[in-house]
């Protein structure tokens, strides 16, 4: 059989093993590390959508030293992915436990991340955490490979247009070692989702309100044991890596950004988009219970339900007979209420993911 990886995901409270191939990292380098970022919304919508700027990626080691950084690293196109290698400071082969990604202006909604370390070991993260821990999210519509199982994704960006500014993983946090289980009585998982959401140093979301550009990590505090694991009361620090910006460069930055505000931009760039799923893991009403998910309008045909976004409400899907007011036609693309379609001009642009189930 060939060797997997299993990352602990997390959907609707409850935790799981995901499985990733071998073949789903990128390739080792003897000093430098490699993080594969891929984005949800695969649909050509523009950068506006999940698509857009790669984050800035730091690295540092178990014991919260800085190993290196990549600013700049490029764009992603939604439903893809791109690999992100940082070289190691002095040509270091250590192990970059915690990595930090800070995101830059052009949002994008981050559905998985992998990582190789120069020594061939492999991790991974899902986006089902940002939406758990209480980040910004959507529905990404991907494939964990040669599954059914479709993980959500978390929006990131660096000029507030999405209120988180980046987030922390510590790596071996996340992935299920050999011989252990995870929790399956209620309090359990309740507490060990409780302790990667909130602890800290296993995952951390940086707002743009507190940090536009993060740069530091928190990191847990070594003792010197064989083994951290299982021990709730050790202490944290802080750790930062450079800016990537020069101090000249600084106030230049803060003039370009103009201020913006999440929530106050007139412009909504998913005000004329419509989502179509059947799949019985998009609940549209698990996106109106959410008051951090973002993104278009959401139509699950399979429920009957309708999600409209602007205002978080949920609605039943009109059925011609007994529904027939207050509901989403299907045949209109409208919402209707009190007998009036509740929009001006039908949806621009309407993303169909029934036919990929």
């Amino acid at each position: 059989m060939a060797q997997v990886i299993e990352a602990i995901g997390v959907i609707s409270g409850v935790l799981g093993i995901l499985q990733f191939g071998i073949d789903h990292f990128p390739k080792e380098d003897t000093v430098s590390s490699t993080v594969r970022i891929t984005v949800g919304l695969d649909t050509a919508g523009g950068l506006n959508n999940a698509g857009g700027d790669l984050p800035d990626v730091r690295l540092f080691n178990e014991a919260g030293e800085f190993l290196g950084i990549k600013t700049g690293p490029g764009k992603v196109n939604d439903g893809g992915f791109k690999d992100i290698t940082i070289k190691h400071n002095n040509n270091v082969n250590q192990q970059p436990a915690y990595t930090l990604f800070s995101a830059n202006n052009d949002a994008i909604c981050v559905a998985i991340a992998v990582a190789t370390f120069p020594g061939n070991e492999r991790y991974t993260w899902v986006g089902d955490w940002g939406h758990q821990c209480g980040g910004s999210w959507y529905f990404s519509n991907i494939f964990i490979e040669s599954s059914s199982r479709k993980v959500d994704c978390m929006w990131i960006d660096g000029n507030n247009d999405q209120p988180q500014s980046g987030f922390q993983v510590h790596w071996p946090e996340f992935v299920n070692k050999d011989g252990d289980e995870l929790p399956t009585d209620a309090a359990g998982q309740a507490a060990k989702i409780d302790y990667l959401c909130n602890r800290g140093p296993p995952f951390k979301m940086y707002n743009y309100a507190d940090t536009k550009d993060p740069t530091g990590i928190t990191y847990w505090v070594l003792k010197n044991k064989r083994s951290e694991g299982g021990i709730d009361d050790r202490d944290t620090a802080m750790s930062y890596g450079p800016s990537k910006y020069p101090e000249s460069a600084r106030f230049r930055r803060s003039q370009s950004l103009h201020g913006r505000t999440n929530g106050t931009d007139s412009t909504n760039p998913h005000a004329n988009r419509l989502v179509m799923s059947n799949d019985a893991q998009h609940l549209a009403d698990e996106l109106c219970k959410s008051e951090t998910s973002y993104g278009p309008d959401f139509l699950n045909t399979a429920s009957g339900t309708f999600c409209r976004m602007s205002d978080k409400t949920l609605w039943p899907v009109c059925d011609g007979a007994e529904t027939v007011d207050n509901c989403f036609n299907t045949d209109l693309q409208q919402l209707v209420v009190n007998g009036v379609s509740a929009r001006d001009t039908p949806y621009k642009n309407v993303l169909d993911w029934t036919s990929s189930n």
